[in-house]
């Protein structure tokens, strides 16, 4: 039979360290591995040897991510490849039936710096929803890892600035009004934290939720203008996205929000929303999309944070005045998760391996 990788034809000593061990990883990998080498008829072609253990992966399960059983993880063969040998042989250490696992001081530094959450720390997402009584919501019943990560990383922040005693409640119950799925929940929920926290905010909860619909009523026909993205086939190399949006701008369009919810979140949190309506309200947005094109005038978008479904990715641009994430999506379209001011003081952006 014939295996080729980027061209070349297979020989099982030809895989790299890398590569063998992230196979190693996936159950059945090898035992694959070694049935395609002794097959006469059958002919398999990968471009390299992250498409390998991808189509590996979801040619024997049917499924796009890898269980890491005793560590909890749940991730793609893509993101384990790009998170080098030293660390990988540490998660393999961790999930051997055989030998002394690594501490968990190690494996801990290891799931941080490249940005791996386990079962566990996913469970804290789905339990803030337990907590306000909205578990058992429709709009829950079917959630994602994309999901499941941002509905921790809202109880993680929710944790950290912690809103006044019965807000957080407040707000989400008027996301979960206005949400069609989990992503809008937590869009609508923080738009509302952001707005009823706010100096001079309504002081009762139905004028807070009043008002913020009414900012809902004004603002979600004025994001239409801002969903506008350009898109590139797939995971690219950064500077195949810094070409895209440069392109993009190039043609007088606009690098928008994936969806209504996230533009109006944002267009609350930091556009300088108050109460405007009509012009006042138009020319906020405009002025709002505009500082996002002038950040994005010269995207070097540099180094890269690989998502854990190993086919969304994440960069972060500055400068001394703005700051925004910008997020490749799984898809391959390109588009804005934040804009903001930027803080006086710099920041350090979490400590993760460098997609290149």
């Amino acid at each position: 039979m014939t295996v080729s990788v980027a061209s070349r034809l297979y020989r099982p000593s030809g895989l790299s360290d890398l590569g063998r061990l992230v196979l190693a990883f996936i159950d059945g990998g090898r035992q694959w591995i070694d049935w395609a080498m002794a097959d006469q008829h059958a002919r398999y072609q990968f471009a390299d040897e992250v498409a390998l253990v991808c189509a590996v992966q979801s040619g024997l399960h049917g499924a796009p991510f890898v269980l890491l059983a005793k560590t909890g993880v749940l991730v793609s063969p893509a993101k384990l490849m790009a998170t080098g040998i030293a660390d990988l042989r540490i998660l393999a250490q961790a999930e051997a039936s055989t030998g002394t696992p690594p501490s968990a001081v190690e494996l801990t530094r290891v799931l941080t710096t490249h940005g791996l959450v386990t079962a566990a720390q996913l469970a804290d997402g789905t339990a803030l929803l337990s907590q306000m009584g909205l578990g058992d919501r429709p709009v829950f019943q079917v959630l994602t890892l994309e999901d499941r990560l941002a509905l921790r990383t809202l109880d993680l922040d929710a944790r950290a600035t912690p809103p006044p005693v019965g807000m957080m409640a407040e707000a989400a119950a008027f996301g979960v009004a206005q949400a069609r799925t989990p992503l809008e929940f937590i869009d609508y929920t923080r738009a509302y934290l952001a707005f009823a926290m706010r100096p001079g905010a309504p002081v009762t909860a139905a004028d807070r939720a009043s008002a913020m619909q009414r900012a809902l009523d004004t603002l979600l026909p004025l994001s239409f203008a801002a969903l506008d993205s350009p898109s590139v086939p797939g995971l690219v190399a950064p500077w195949e996205v810094s070409a895209a949006i440069a392109e993009w701008l190039l043609m007088g369009r606009q690098v928008g929000f994936a969806r209504a919810s996230l533009a109006v979140q944002q267009i609350v949190a930091h556009a300088g929303y108050t109460d405007q309506t009509g012009t006042a309200a138009q020319d906020l947005v405009r002025d709002y999309l505009a500082r996002g094109r002038v950040l994005l005038g010269d995207p070097d978008l540099g180094r890269g944070r690989l998502g854990q479904d190993g086919a969304s990715c994440t960069f972060d641009i500055a400068s001394h005045t703005d700051e925004a994430i910008v997020e490749l999506g799984a898809t391959g379209i390109i588009t804005l998760a934040r804009l903001a001011r930027a803080p006086q003081t710099p920041s350090t952006p979490p400590a993760e391996e460098p997609y290149r």
